[in-house]
């Protein structure tokens, strides 16, 4: 294992299972991130889909699309880059928590997202899936969960406001 968390059988799992959706990023980004905000409609917040004034729908908003295809394409950089290079792994993940963190976007957030995204993989790839898919996906999101903050308790929020 290197800085990914992952071993070569796992790394060749989500490459194989990358290859299977690559083709369609567009619809498999914007599908997933809908997917995400029907579980948790908490997330919408987290995005910025002010772009498209004229959409009736999230579904029918380009600013949905943009923003779908940004996340999908750097998680897919992840894998089809960072994967070969552990240190490309380790840099991109730098920008991408550095881009975050004043967003509050935490640990626990990304595990949530990874199950989502997995979810979606099981429902498009169906027999297609590995059976390895779901425990590497999972430690690739842990290691990915890894580089953002824990999320403060309440006690911690009091505990801050005391020392201050």
């Amino acid at each position: 294992m290197d800085a990914t968390g992952l071993t070569a059988q796992e790394k060749i799992t989500l490459f194989s299972a990358w290859g299977l959706i690559r083709k369609d990023l567009d619809i498999h980004g914007r599908n997933m991130l809908l997917l995400l905000f029907h579980k948790y409609p908490h997330y919408v917040s987290y995005f910025d889909f002010t772009d498209d004034a004229s959409a009736q729908t999230l579904v029918d908003n380009k600013s949905l699309y943009s923003q779908s295809i940004h996340v999908i394409k750097t998680f897919g950089s992840l894998i089809e880059y960072g994967l070969k290079d552990p240190a490309l792994f380790n840099e991109t993940l730098k920008k991408i928590t550095r881009i975050h963190a004043e967003r509050n976007v935490y640990g626990k957030d990304i595990l949530t997202i990874g199950d989502v995204l997995l979810n979606y993989l099981a429902q498009v790839l169906g027999r297609q899936v590995s059976d390895a898919l779901p425990d590497a996906f999972r430690k690739l999101f842990v290691t990915i969960a890894g580089r953002f903050p824990v999320e403060p308790t309440e006690g911690d929020d009091k505990d801050r406001e005391r020392s201050s």
